[in-house]
């Protein structure tokens, strides 16, 4: 009677691990574009020059990022990429983006040294199979 017992809790526990929800990572159907003001349609990558800014002073970039796709979408991850460690920062936070959902953030460049200034402004998502990104940069002057 106790074999027959496990025998029937080894097939319940069998069946409900085979029903497991399966790892759907990567069919999410979302895609985050970034959207620069006067640049036209969104892109999965895009490049803004901050042009000459005064060392010790600062310049800001007001953007948007939208959800193109089918799927909602988690932002998961925001990111400045740059040797320059401080001459950009971001402003705006992770979250869910629905499908045609537009969300802002805004980029700024604060140098600390003179000369140019490069880095990546990434977006990490549950939908993007590479990060949606901006590719900065900027030169500081005396």
């Amino acid at each position: 009677m106790k074999t027959t017992h496990l025998i029937s809790l080894f097939v319940v526990l069998s069946l409900v691990l085979a029903c497991e929800r399966p790892n759907v990572q990567g069919t999410n159907r979302g895609e985050l574009k970034v959207s620069l003001p006067d640049a036209g349609e969104p892109a999965f990558e895009t490049t803004h020059a901050f042009g000459d800014v005064k060392k010790g002073e600062q310049t800001r970039l007001t953007f948007e990022v939208v959800n193109t796709g089918e799927d909602a979408l988690d932002i998961r991850v925001i990111k400045v990429e740059t040797e320059d460690t401080g001459a950009f920062f971001v402003q705006g936070g992770t979250g869910s983006v629905a499908p045609d959902v537009r969300r802002t953030f805004s980029v700024t460049f604060a140098p600390v040294r003179t000369g140019a200034h490069t880095g990546n402004l990434i977006f990490e998502t549950n939908a993007n199979a590479q990060p949606a990104r901006i590719v900065l940069n900027g030169n500081s002057i005396p």
